[in-house]
């Protein structure tokens, strides 16, 4: 199923330790972006679960098979391809309940072209992008496993 959406029903579901335990949740994101970006670029702020606020040092990012902390990320020299969800991954012990919940990330990019103060100029650490086409995302998903 396509979705046109940037953060994606599909795979909005609890995840579980070796033990079979709900140690967190997980969902896609796609950047409203028209082309794909390197990962250098992007800019990842906090996401916000029903008021509750996860801090983005604390993400796991997954793309392509692969775990990424949003430190590995700045450094990453992969190219996002267009449409390609990136895993979001939230440690929250015993997960989030069934039903509806609000989900919201901040999300930017940089150009490569800017120089250093121009990058950061608004303090928010999610690059100059974020202005132009918003770097707030938000959806109500339903949760049912």
């Amino acid at each position: 199923m396509v979705e046109i959406y940037p953060i994606q029903q599909r795979g909005f579901h609890n995840t579980y330790d070796a033990d079979g335990n709900i140690d967190g949740f997980e969902f896609r994101f796609i950047p409203k972006y028209y082309k794909g970006l390197w990962f250098t670029q992007c800019r990842f702020g906090n996401v916000t679960v029903d008021g509750e606020e996860f801090s983005r040092d604390e993400l796991i990012f997954e793309y392509d098979g692969l775990e990424y902390s949003r430190e590995e990320m700045f450094d990453l020299q992969k190219y996002w391809q267009f449409r390609t969800p990136l895993i979001f991954k939230v440690k929250k012990p015993g997960g989030l309940s069934i039903g509806y919940h609000d989900v919201a990330l901040q999300f930017g990019w940089v150009l490569n072209y800017n120089g250093a103060l121009e990058k950061e100029a608004d303090g928010s650490g999610l690059g100059n992008m974020g202005h132009l086409f918003g770097n707030d995302y938000a959806r109500r998903m339903l949760l049912c496993r």
